[in-house]
Formats: C-alpha cells, sequence, structure tokens
C-alpha cells in the first residue's frame, strides 16, 4: 500500500497546539495531518516497517562435494596463492588471522544442524553436529550474506555417492529403462536406517528426500530459528546444484545427464512452488580442465553444460566451471604418471617442499578434489556471484 502525505509549512508553536479558533472539524483534520507525518516520517527512518523484507532462501544439493569434504586447517593454503587477489581472500575468512569468520545473518539447515553460518558444515560423522569440513555452502553464504540486507537461510542436502540418472532422478524424466532397477525398492533394514522405516523405489529416492527436506524445514522455521520473521514470510531464491561423479559410471547416466537436469530444473521450480527460482550448475571439475581427456568425465560436464543451451533456462539458470579452481602444482603431482604423462614420479620422485605443500593444502581424495579448502572458497564464491548476477537480471523462467 502506498501512504502520500502533504505535510504543509507550520511553526513549532503549531507544529503542538491547534490555533485557538479553529473549529472540532480543523481540529480533528489538523491532529490527523500531524499524525500521519508522524508514520510518514517514522517510515522514513525505518524501511523495514513498511517493506516486507522475505527470508531469501538458496538450496544447496549434491553428492559428496557439495557436502564438502575440506578440513578447515587446509583453508590457510588459499594465502599462498600465486594469484594476489586470490591470496587476500585469506583475510576475508579469517581477518584476525587466527579465527573464522562466522555470519549471524545466514542460517544454514543441513541434516540434523540448524545454525548460523560458519566452519564444519561440510561432511562429518555426526551430523547433528558442526564439524571440521567445508564444502561451497561456506564461502557461498559469505558473500550471498554481503549482497543482502534480509535474513538468507541456506538449506542443503547433500548425501554421497548419489547419481542424477538413478538417485535424484526427476519424476518428469521417468524411468530409468532399466527394468531390474525401476522395480528395485529399499530392504525393510536400508528404510529403517535411512528413511524413517519408509519403504519406497530406488528411482528418485533422492529427489524426494530433497523437497521433504526443503519442505520440513521450512515449515518449521520458527522452531529452527527462533529469530524468524513469520510476518514477513519467506521466498526460495536459487538452487545450486554440484553433483556429477556418480554418473559417470553409467552409459545412459552420462548420456542422458544434460536431459536429466533440465527435468531437475523444472520439477524443483515445481514441487517447491517456486517458478522464479534461479539456478546455477557447478560444471564438475575434478583433477582441473585437463581431465576432459577422459572421456567419462567429459560427457558429464558437457551434460552439465547443456543447460547454457536451453531457450527456456537462457537467463534464469547456468552452468559454470569449477575445474579451473583446483590448484594445477597438486593436480601436477596427484595426475603424475597418468593424466600429467611429462612428469613420471618413479624417476622424478615429489620433493620434501612438494610433500610439505601437499600436507598444508590437501585432506581428502582426488575425487574429493583432494580435500583442498582453497578450491571450495574459490568454488562457494564463484556460485555466489555467478547467483547474484542471475537474481540481478531479474529474468523469469520460460522462453527469453
Amino acid at each position: 500500500m502506498l501512504l502520500v502525505v502533504t505535510i504543509l509549512p507550520v511553526t513549532v508553536e503549531s507544529t503542538f497546539m491547534p490555533p485557538s479558533n479553529c473549529s472540532i472539524r480543523n481540529h480533528f483534520q489538523f491532529t490527523l495531518m500531524i499524525v500521519l507525518a508522524i508514520v510518514f516520517l517514522t517510515t522514513l527512518s525505518n524501511p523495514t516497517t513498511a517493506i516486507a523484507k522475505p527470508l531469501k532462501v538458496f538450496v544447496l544439493a549434491g553428492q559428496s562435494n557439495m557436502d564438502g569434504q575440506a578440513d578447515i586447517r587446509t583453508i590457510d593454503f588459499l594465502g599462498e596463492d600465486s594469484d594476489p587477489d586470490r591470496a587476500a581472500l585469506l583475510k576475508t575468512f579469517k581477518p584476525d588471522g587466527r579465527k573464522l569468520v562466522t555470519r549471524d545473518d545466514v542460517w544454514v539447515a543441513n541434516a540434523g544442524v540448524y545454525d548460523k553460518l560458519q566452519p564444519g558444515f561440510g561432511g562429518r560423522r555426526n551430523y547433528d553436529q558442526v564439524g571440521n569440513k567445508i564444502g561451497p555452502e561456506y564461502a557461498f553464504g559469505y558473500y550471498i550474506g554481503e549482497a543482502f540486507n534480509e535474513q538468507v537461510l541456506l538449506i542443503k542436502y547433500a548425501p554421497g555417492g548419489k547419481s542424477l540418472h538413478v538417485d535424484f532422478r526427476p519424476p518428469s524424466a521417468g524411468k530409468t529403462g532399466d527394468g531390474k532397477i525401476d522395480s528395485k525398492k529399499l530392504s525393510q533394514e536400508a528404510a529403517d536406517k535411512w528413511n524413517n522405516g519408509k519403504q519406497e523405489p530406488i528411482v528418485g529416492l533422492e529427489y524426494r528426500k530433497l523437497v521433504r527436506y526443503v519442505d520440513a524445514t521450512l515449515a518449521d522455521l520458527k522452531t529452527h530459528f527462533p529469530d524468524y520473521n513469520e510476518a514477513e514470510g519467506y521466498e526460495i531464491a536459487g538452487l545450486v546444484w554440484f553433483q556429477g561423479f556418480n554418473d559417470m559410471f553409467n552409459v545412459e547416466g552420462r548420456q542422458q545427464y544434460g536431459q536429466n537436469l533440465v527435468h531437475l530444473i523444472h520439477d524443483l521450480r515445481s514441487d517447491f512452488n517456486a517458478p522464479r527460482m534461479q539456478v546455477i550448475v557447478g560444471v564438475m571439475g575434478v583433477n582441473g580442465p585437463h581431465n576432459e581427456e577422459n572421456p567419462k568425465q567429459r560427457d558429464v560436464r558437457n551434460g552439465q553444460r547443456f543447460i547454457n543451451g536451453v531457450p527456456d533456462l537462457k537467463g534464469n539458470a547456468r552452468a559454470i566451471e569449477t575445474a579451473g579452481f583446483c590448484h594445477p602444482d597438486i593436480v601436477a603431482i596427484k595426475t603424475a604418471g597418468w593424466l600429467n604423462k611429462i612428469r613420471d614420479l618413479k624417476t622424478n620422485p615429489i620433493t620434501n617442499d612438494e610433500k610439505s605443500m601437499l600436507a598444508r593444502a590437501t585432506s581428502n581424495q582426488g575425487y574429493h578434489y583432494y580435500g583442498e579448502g582453497r578450491f571450495f572458497i574459490l568454488t562457494g564464491k564463484a556460485f555466489a556471484e555467478a547467483m547474484l548476477d542471475l537474481l540481478a537480471s531479474g529474468k523469469a523462467p520460460g522462453p527469453q
């Protein structure tokens, strides 16, 4: 509602006392004018009282690399980057040189934890508490929080070892075509352990669980986050998808990845009742740009890039590259003798300096980007920048 108030010039005395000779009607009009003026001025000084600012919700989904497998100690390696702009980012996340930043204006829902943004929402043994690893959510949340005045919520759902072809298969993609897989259901034992006792088909199970987790979180926001303003509500502003490794090992999964991803975007917009939800897809970048020599990884990467050529996704969904965020020196050492054919570790073994660098920079296996905190900071930042660019464009899904 737009309120327009015209304030006539009055003297200081008349501001608080109407002229003695005014009529009762004029007195009432005068008093009303003063009340409306006070409301107007109060609104100017407190814009949030006039404009509702719903909670900005971003869904982060995928498999183990969205979960995040980088020990927080490896974030310090970012400060050694040869690119001074990247090296300077360490001070952003560790301004005093000791403690990693947290943000009260960004909340995170992940498995059984509902808390403010902080390091530790990556992979962990006990998902009912934060641990000592990060994924892309840490830097993504930081930069999204910087961009918005309103409160932000990240809802992260990222079970490890799951494919788009089977586990996250969206409803509109139909069956896989493999009768054995299409007919398979959870055993009662697996259902009791992982699915609240519910036996249901394997195909699309993680898709359904993602939707249920998001719905359950949003339905109980006041319990999980007591400061949530129910009067202002929420809006699901964006989805970040970072996945792909398990689809490499199925021919149909690789070949159909692009179409399945389009189905995923459309179906989640429908099931989240968020038709304007912007989407960022992280193109799998395991072992850097040159690993597209591997045709399996190339197929999945191209499937993820496929969305950039879909007309009705133009301007509201975008796949961005992550391979360039892998540290080239680490990849060169770790892939020596196969991807990096220039170096033979038998004749040119790893030096003590290289061993020291790997100890500082890595904490996991190659398919987890070697658990490199630097990678996940740069990737999360890139996801946030791409998301903010789409949100700024304001383009709704559909033909442009």
